[in-house]
């Protein structure tokens, strides 16, 4: 499934960042990588990403703030927020966010984005 998707992932820790742009691409998605929010929301601007995987904390613009401000645009964008903290997290929404908990399986991105994807399709 994932050919030519784009995936937009906002994630401030370099080495976070490197670790899950080379996974997704071994899968075979599209990595624009963005160190906080407002870097996400301009980089959507100019390339609109498929699909959004966001840290919650983040300088500048955090995770919260990011998901509201692509959410007045592009509504039906699937999200994926990964934390390693709990409180503050949003809810998940079937078929349009997940929340997956620092540390993750990194082998289970892929099928998680694939998930959300499929399911916006069949939408």
């Amino acid at each position: 499934m994932p050919g030519s998707l784009h995936v937009l992932l906002a994630e401030d820790e370099d080495l976070v960042a490197l670790v899950v742009a080379e996974i997704l691409e071994g899968d075979g998605f599209r990595v624009t990588v963005a160190r906080n929010g407002v870097e996400a929301v301009e980089a959507d601007a100019g390339d609109p990403a498929d699909i959004l995987i966001t840290d919650m904390r983040m300088p500048v613009m955090d995770g919260a703030a990011l998901i509201r401000s692509i959410r007045e645009h592009r509504p039906d964008l699937p999200i994926t927020v990964v934390s390693g903290f709990s409180e503050d997290l949003p809810l998940p929404e079937p078929g349009h966010l997940v929340v997956m908990r620092k540390p993750y399986d990194t082998a289970a991105m892929a099928p998680t984005i694939s998930a959300l994807l499929s399911g916006r399709a069949g939408a």
